[in-house]
């Protein structure tokens, strides 16, 4: 281990309360109970929620070397000390993790309690072209050589035209990183990340009614970034020059170290960099000398020499904050200076750059951006590529410490401090961390980033939203496919998650798991609301080409933060289906207590299957094991009088078995819109145990030339 790493690894977990979900308590059924954490500790410590502290589990990740540098493996629990805020805590959860175990681990059982981060940071704004390639060359290399499959990646750029851009947010799914960094220079690959941030800056905009809204640097800077982001300029005054560029570059890296205080974990930053030039921030070496002058003229000369010559204080005390934000946040900056070595700007002199290009230079900034928050600086003379290797096997073994707190809602910092009772070992791991405060008090930035994590994170453990059922179906509307999504959220778990500021979002991927559409509503829920009802169905209607696609959909409050979500799979046909057809059964259950949720103008559930609101709702994908009665709304295409002589028959099967039971089933409605018949049918179950299950619906007559089948799957459960 090299001496400069320091602050190495940490963790802040709360097992009861997340980072993101900063207001919300663990609710029963919240998914929070099933984590790895809890799984592994013993009962007496996995505590009930309380209302104004919330006992949550720090785990801090802890590096330790012996005098030679070298990885100590030998420790146990009783060999470690932590203070939290200079008093004395019990160590309650203690794990060992060699790059080794990590890599077995990955492939035989559950990892660590907590994954290392790594954000791979390109600077395009103050690098070149060639530097680009030296750094696109080395990323690559460490996504294909270097990690271990427990890694979790995000990748961030930042460009004088667009700002602070985020592709993708801390995933495990490398091979997409890898192909987002290869389109550098060549082709445009948008991330998962970087579509729903482009989506959230456009609403924010449009809602926002004029620029004298901002009322905070976090909130003039967001939408000087949303600005950006959507392809809009700034005021021209403040895109001129090098040291404008360089103060909102600033504003940017101090915005996002502000934000990453609520991502859990400790955070490896790898800034790919040519830094800011050394006479803005610490001023010009020698300085400049005012005297002797004999006219005003040459004292004017003077002055001006004199002033180019002093650091910009605006842009080193931005600096200076810079290194405090990175720090609390527990990140460690690994520079990587991609700039042209000096003796590459002067081959034919005697020496390297002229002075004048050395007060330009970058590396000293870079330097101290590593040394003050535990990081590493890496000088334009060394192989990026091998920095990129050193970089990751610095950061493999490590031990996990977890502490028990009582956490309150004020944002505040505590100071940790980790020891060995053992001498001749160095210890590195975080300084500390920050209590969780109220979501309402986030700045729009904050929101984004929380937005992301709910509905991108691939395992946001033990931040986990509340899971709620949720189906797709392709219909056919107005003589076109389109697919119909909608989520059933139930239980005292998504009381919170409901009120007069909740949102709905739907995202659908493509097979290749990117981001191409993205819709949203405000999802108005009063408290009388709650009170009538016990469940809540929102619901999206949108057309989409024909392929396989994945449907997430979100929901959330944005007075307290906390989110319900959702997933399932639909697909949408390449052909349209000619009359006679059936659209896929909606199952619906017996039940005055639910609402429906839209947007504005568009269509409910029940006028698209043609049922009572007020009498059944949708079951999404979920019955309870009780259910002896099912009843499904059919859409049949038919031109009229073809259904003359209708007969339906249903087949109930376990999802695993090819045979299964007749089901009697009861026609309780029939309705002819245009060419479009609308059905209520009734199925009698009888006893069903837990499990997942086909429900196949056969609609046959005379003027049909073969029967019409359509299917839909639910599981049962208590």
């Amino acid at each position: 281990m090299k001496k400069g790493i320091n602050n190495l690894f940490s963790l802040k977990m709360a097992v009861l309360a997340g980072l993101w979900l900063l207001t919300r308590p663990l609710w029963p059924g919240s998914g929070l109970a099933a984590g790895r954490l809890e799984q592994q500790l013993p009962k007496e410590l996995q505590i009930k929620p309380r209302h104004e502290v919330t006992v949550a589990v720090k785990l801090v990740q802890v590096y330790v070397t012996d005098k030679d540098g070298q990885p100590v493996g030998n420790l146990t629990a009783d060999d470690f000390e932590i203070y939290d805020n200079n008093k004395p805590v019990p160590i309650i959860h203690f794990e060992k993790h060699f790059a080794e175990q990590l890599t077995a681990a990955a492939e035989t059982g559950p990892g660590p309690a907590l994954n290392r981060k790594f954000f791979l940071f390109f600077d395009l704004g103050f690098t070149d072209a060639r530097g680009l390639m030296r750094a696109k060359n080395a990323a690559l290399r460490f996504m294909e050589k270097s990690l271990l499959p427990t890694d979790e990646i995000s990748l961030v750029t930042y460009t004088a035209l667009r700002g602070l851009t985020l592709h993708e947010y801390l995933t495990r799914d490398h091979d997409r990183v890898r192909k987002i960094i290869e389109s550098f220079g060549l082709k445009s690959i948008t991330g998962r990340a970087e579509n729903l941030s482009n989506f959230f800056y456009s609403d924010m905009l449009m809602s926002l009614q004029s620029d004298e809204v901002q009322t905070t640097p976090e909130d003039s800077f967001f939408t000087d970034q949303a600005r950006l982001q959507t392809g809009q300029m700034l005021d021209t005054s403040r895109r001129q020059g090098y040291v404008d560029q360089a103060r909102f570059y600033l504003e940017a890296l101090n915005n996002l170290a502000r934000v990453l205080r609520t991502v859990p974990g400790y955070k490896n930053i790898i800034l790919f960099s040519a830094g800011l030039a050394k006479q803005l921030l610490f001023g010009r070496t020698g300085g400049a000398v005012v005297g002797d002058w004999s006219n005003p003229e040459q004292l004017a000369a003077q002055m001006a020499e004199y002033d180019a010559a002093q650091a910009d204080s605006g842009l080193r005390s931005d600096f200076s904050r810079l290194l405090k934000e990175f720090k609390n946040s527990n990140c460690a900056v690994f520079t990587v200076d991609i700039s042209r070595a000096h003796k590459e700007m002067d081959v034919e002199g005697s020496g390297g750059a002229m002075p004048g290009a050395r007060e330009l230079d970058g590396a000293d900034s870079l330097k101290q951006l590593a040394s003050e928050t535990g990081g590493r600086f890496y000088a334009n003379t060394v192989n990026p590529e091998n920095a990129m290797e050193e970089i990751v096997n610095t950061t493999r073994n490590f031990y996990i410490l977890g502490i028990k707190v009582d956490e309150s809602w004020d944002g505040k910092y505590h100071k940790i401090k980790v020891k060995v009772n053992k001498k001749g070992y160095r210890v590195y791991s975080q300084a500390g961390y920050f209590n969780p405060r109220p979501f309402k008090e986030y700045n729009n930035f904050e929101k984004l980033l929380h937005l992301i994590e709910v509905a991108l994170t691939d395992d946001p453990w033990p931040y986990l939203p509340v899971n709620i059922p949720v189906s797709g179906l392709t219909v056919v509307e107005k003589g076109w496919p389109v697919v119909l999504a909608y989520a059933r959220a139930a239980g005292a778990d998504l009381v919170d998650v409901f009120g007069p500021k909740t949102e709905a979002y739907l995202l659908i991927f493509n097979d290749r798991g990117e981001l191409i559409l993205i819709k949203k509503f405000k999802a108005v829920v009063s408290e009388k609301d709650k009170k009538e009802n016990e469940a809540f169905l929102p619901s999206f209607m949108l057309p989409v080409k024909p392929g396989k696609y994945e449907c997430a959909l979100v929901m959330r409050n944005l007075e307290t933060g906390r989110a319900a979500r959702g997933k399932a799979s639909v697909e949408v046909p390449g052909q349209l289906p000619v009359m006679p057809y059936l659209d896929p059964p909606l199952l619906l259950r017996l039940d005055d207590r639910a609402r429906e949720l839209n947007g504005a103008g568009e269509p409910t559930l029940a006028s698209v299957y043609g049922y009572n609101p007020g009498t059944y709702s949708a079951a999404a994908d979920t019955v309870p094991v009780e259910t002896r009665k099912l009843y499904a709304a059919l859409r049949l295409a038919c031109p009229a009088g073809w259904e003359e002589g209708l007969e339906i028959k249903a087949q109930l099967a376990e999802a695993s078995s090819q045979t299964g039971k007749d089901l009697p089933v009861a026609i309780l409605e029939k309705n002819r819109e245009g060419q479009l018949i609308k059905l209520l049918v009734e199925l009698r179950t009888g006893e069903m145990t837990e499990g997942t299950y086909r429900l196949i619906f056969t609609l046959s007559a005379p003027n049909f030339s073969q029967p019409l089948e359509a299917e839909a799957g639910f599981r049962a459960k208590s």
